[in-house]
């Protein structure tokens, strides 16, 4: 992990979802969204897509990241970006790939140690994803 990105506990994560200074953005595959549940507040951008029983990447991640970051104060500096999958690992990964495309404009990006596994062991709330057919 790059020594930009900051580890997260899962409780910091739930904290940052009242905070309008801050960002989670929820990595998991819509099929792993839909069988755990969602995280109410975050922002599901899929890291990869199932495509024919195969992960592939998600070509619209740089840009979903760019509107959910634009979104939170006019996409100026200054706050905080969590990134959560099911185990903290894909998480890391979108971290470190959202941290080369913003630059260094003043964001704090953080990996969620433990991602959803670890969140659910914790208590914390999920509910039903509701998702587009």
């Amino acid at each position: 992990m790059s020594h930009l990105i900051k580890e997260a506990t899962c409780q910091q994560a739930l904290a940052a979802l009242g905070d309008r200074d801050s960002v989670v953005i929820d990595v998991r595959c819509q099929e792993e969204y839909a069988l755990y549940g969602q995280i109410a507040g975050a922002h599901l951008i899929p890291w990869k897509l199932i495509r024919d029983d195969a992960l592939v990447d998600n070509q619209h991640f740089h840009r979903e990241v760019k509107n959910a970051v634009s979104n939170c104060k006019g996409g100026l500096g200054g706050f905080k970006l969590y990134f959560i999958c099911g185990s903290g690992n894909r998480s890391c990964d979108a971290a470190e790939c959202a941290l080369d495309m913003l630059g260094d404009d003043g964001y704090e990006v953080y990996n969620v140690v433990g991602g959803i596994d670890e969140w659910v062991c914790s208590g914390l709330p999920t509910s039903p994803a509701a998702l587009s057919a």
